[in-house]
């Protein structure tokens, strides 16, 4: 069995996660889709401070590049499709088959379903549906509200419109895909339009989905526990990978020779190591932003547990009882997450403001100049990424760690 120091473990992580060393001087759309393909899940986010969630994983890992090029990949290449694959999210189109079942699924239970509203709405779900087949692609605004509805509609919450809660069902029953987003809007279209080439007697086994997405997972965190496993991958509310089943998985993928077994001091759970990650050798030097959705850090536990590092997302706290900010991200420095920062992107004035910079308070007492100097470079690329021309650092804890920066950042533009 192999033995891991927890820092060893975390190395193995970030490498697989392709946040290890350099990031590419000439980043590329296909280098991008290789990302996508690698991690299996991009989690899609709305919060527009800065640059959405999943643009900011794909800069963590390509550097600065162009955000129409994930738009392309999934309009325009059809690489990748949008579903819930964790949470809602990107994944590659080679995953397609093993999500199909989920998505009949999800159609089958709607179908039985005693909710009032949909077992109230099915008029509704074929009207949007005939209206699809008969007109193309489709958004939220291509439907009209109820004659005489009012906000105080038991649906208000929704967008006051039941048709929108209806794309939402038949897109996650597959009966729809997005064919594109417009501004962040999706446009619906029917699945046999956006993936003309697929058909549903290509569905593999429920087994075989089941193990390749866990290989995709494992591959993608290099090690992982059965605990951590299910995690990856959830589609429609549900986890793919069941917890009752992770060990027996991640022991058919020992079997192949996909994995290995290991035990990771300090952590009560077997681990698996991924074989691929076994011929790579890492080498942590990056200094990095992350989104709170990157799949690095989405699972809290294994966050807590690898890095000794508690994520937040205060965006839905009310704004006294914040400690970190809005949308802070968490601040990954070689091997360990360091500290979080709370950005904001003034565009229309050019500003780039970090409004709060936290350091963990072991990171606090290390004397450590380059630190500053490779956040600084960091920072001035993702204003640059955000449309920025400038940036700006609030408060900081510690105090003087704001004044270090400022001069780290004065340093990086002179």
């Amino acid at each position: 069995m192999l033995e891991l120091s927890r820092r060893e473990a975390r190395r193995l992580m970030i490498g697989s996660q392709l946040l290890s060393g350099p990031v590419p001087k000439r980043p590329t759309k296909v280098r991008m889709r290789e990302v996508i393909r690698h991690l299996g899940a991009v989690q899609i986010d709305s919060i527009s401070v800065v640059q959405r969630s999943h643009h900011i994983v794909l800069w963590s890992r390509l550097g600065n590049h162009p955000p129409e090029w994930l738009s392309e990949l999934l309009a325009d290449d059809r690489a990748i499709f949008e579903y819930w694959v964790h949470a809602a999210g990107y994944a590659p189109i080679e995953l397609f088959p093993y999500f199909r079942r989920n998505m009949l699924e999800f159609a089958e239970r709607t179908r039985e379903s005693t909710n009032d509203w949909i077992t109230e709405n099915q008029d509704t779900l074929q009207h949007v549906l005939d209206f699809v087949r008969a007109n193309g692609a489709v958004t939220t605004k291509s439907f009209e509200p109820p004659p005489g509805s009012k906000r105080a509609e038991p649906w208000a919450w929704y967008g006051n419109k039941p048709t929108n809660l209806a794309l939402d069902i038949l897109w996650s029953s597959g009966e729809l895909m997005i064919e594109r987003r417009d501004k962040f809007q999706r446009v619906y279209n029917l699945t046999e339009r956006v993936h003309p080439t697929w058909d549903d007697s290509q569905i593999p086994p429920a087994e075989e989905a089941q193990r390749a997405l866990a290989l995709v997972a494992l591959n993608a965190l290099g090690v992982t526990t059965s605990r951590w496993l299910p995690d990856y991958f959830r589609s429609g509310g549900r986890r793919v990978i069941a917890h009752a089943d992770a060990a027996g998985i991640l022991n058919c993928l020992v079997e192949s020779g996909d994995a290995v077994p290991a035990r990771i001091h300090g952590i009560d759970d077997p681990a698996y190591v991924a074989t691929r990650a076994l011929d790579q050798k890492f080498r942590p030097s990056r200094t990095t932003l992350l989104s709170p959705f990157d799949s690095l850090v989405w699972h809290r536990r294994r966050t807590r547990e690898l890095f000794d590092f508690e994520l937040f997302l205060e965006a839905y706290t009310p704004k006294a009882k914040r400690v970190y900010g809005y949308y802070s991200l968490p601040i990954l420095y070689r091997d360990q997450l360091v500290g979080r920062l709370d950005p904001k992107a003034h565009r229309k004035t050019g500003q780039f403001e970090v409004l709060s910079l936290h350091l963990e308070p072991w990171f606090v007492g290390k004397d450590d100049e380059r630190f500053y100097t490779q956040l600084a470079a960091t920072l001035t690329d993702f204003r640059c990424f955000n449309g920025t021309n400038y940036v700006t650092v609030g408060m900081s804890n510690p105090p003087e760690a704001r004044e270090r920066l400022e001069a780290a950042l004065a340093a990086c533009s002179g």
